[in-house]
Formats: structure tokens, C-alpha cells, sequence
């Protein structure tokens, strides 16, 4: 079963592994990111948002340097449902450094897979939420892009969790990022985040750590050759 007990422990391991690792990052990043504003004069011009693309579920809401808040510094989230309701994404670069088997010790069937846990945002994080591949996916399962779904339903993550066909890529989260209808669109006014098109290798890389410094890399190197 998924319990939320377990969940609970994973936010003191978290805290004390995971999360203490992050901020070391972070303040590497933030040293590499003031250099390249020094050394750089494209890269000012890079943090607009003139390569952006509508917010829709399949795209990647990437945090501009000047985006402070902690819950979202240097993340890159993957927008999975977006309406009058309000938007939900999960951020896909933040490993908690530790596995899912060690939070859910009693689910038989996913040893195989050794599935790190990843932290997907602020709101809920008492819950797992999942994306995975699949060609075939499960009732219950809602499309994001391409081959990619998004699953919040127990009775749908249990059956992905313990699954023996190694071939479709999954990748489990506690918690999610939300914000209300409007909410989100006058963030990106502000110039909090940019949009881009979202890369499935991007979603499953092994290195989700680098994504958000490669994502500027890019994007400063396709203004260059714009202009």
C-alpha cells in the first residue's frame, strides 16, 4: 500500500539528505549563473520570454535566475494539466536522494526498477504522483504528451509501480506544484518563469540535475543565432 506514514519519514530523510545536497548545488549554480551574467552580454536578453510557447499541458515552465522563491528556484517543471481550474506540474530536477523502495518498504514487485523518489513540488506532498511512458496506458491515466502520462490515482501508481515490463520509463514524486486560474499567467508576465516545448529525455534523464543550466545553454544559443 502507499502510506502516507512512509511518506512522512521520507521528509526527515529528505531533509537531512536530499534537500542539504540541493542547497549546496544551488549556491554553485547561482556563483556559475552571476559569472555568465558578467561574462556574457546575451545573457540579459536570454531570461524574455520571445521563444515562448502557451501554457498547455507538454510544456516545460522553467524558473528565470531572478526567481527567488525557494519552493521553485532553478526548477524546470512539466506543465501535466492546464484550465479554468487551475494549472498542475510537476518539477522534474529535484532527486530527494532517496528510493522508493526504502519509502515504501511493504510494496512487493519494484525491486527491479530501483525508482529513485523525486520532490515534485510544495502542494501535497504527502502524496506520490507519477509519470510514465506507454504505448498502452492504463484507465485512469491522463496524457500529457507524446507517449508520456500522468497518473494521481492508487489504484492506477500500484499496477505502474509493480510492473514488470522494463522497456516503459517511470518516474515517482511526492508532491506537486498548483496554482489557481490566472494565477500562474501573471507570474510569467513578471518574468518569474519562461515556457519552452518539453523534451521526453529531458522528463527521464539521468541527470536531472543539469537540465536547468542546459535549458539557459540553449536558449542563449538560439538567441544568438536569431539576431
Amino acid at each position: 500500500m502507499i502510506r502516507k506514514d512512509r511518506l512522512q519519514q521520507a521528509q526527515g530523510l529528505m531533509q537531512k539528505k536530499g534537500i542539504d545536497a540541493y542547497r549546496v548545488l544551488t549556491v554553485l549554480v547561482r556563483i556559475l549563473m552571476i559569472a555568465v551574467v558578467v561574462l556574457s552580454p546575451m545573457t540579459a536578453g536570454a531570461y524574455d520570454n520571445k521563444m515562448a510557447v502557451p501554457l498547455r499541458p507538454g510544456v516545460f515552465l522553467v524558473a528565470t535566475p531572478a526567481l527567488e522563491d525557494s519552493n521553485f528556484i532553478h526548477t524546470v517543471i512539466l506543465l501535466v494539466s492546464y484550465g479554468k481550474d487551475g494549472t498542475v506540474g510537476l518539477v522534474i530536477n529535484r532527486p530527494s536522494g532517496i528510493s522508493l523502495q526504502r519509502v515504501l518498504p511493504d510494496l512487493k514487485g519494484i525491486e527491479k526498477r530501483s525508482l529513485p523518489l523525486y520532490l515534485g513540488g510544495p502542494v501535497s506532498r504527502n502524496s506520490l504522483y507519477v509519470l510514465f511512458t506507454s504505448d498502452h496506458p492504463p484507465p485512469g491515466a491522463q496524457k500529457v504528451f507524446d507517449r508520456i502520462y500522468f497518473a494521481d490515482r492508487k489504484d492506477v501508481i500500484t499496477p505502474l509501480l509493480q510492473e514488470q515490463d522494463l522497456s516503459n520509463k517511470v518516474r515517482v514524486y511526492a508532491g506537486l506544484a498548483g496554482w489557481f486560474h490566472g494565477q500562474l499567467e501573471q507570474e510569467v508576465r513578471r518574468g518569474a518563469w519562461v515556457t519552452m516545448e518539453a523534451d521526453p529525455k529531458m522528463v527521464f534523464t539521468d541527470n536531472p540535475l543539469s537540465i536547468w543550466p542546459s535549458i539557459f545553454k540553449i536558449r542563449e544559443d538560439l538567441l544568438v543565432r536569431t539576431k
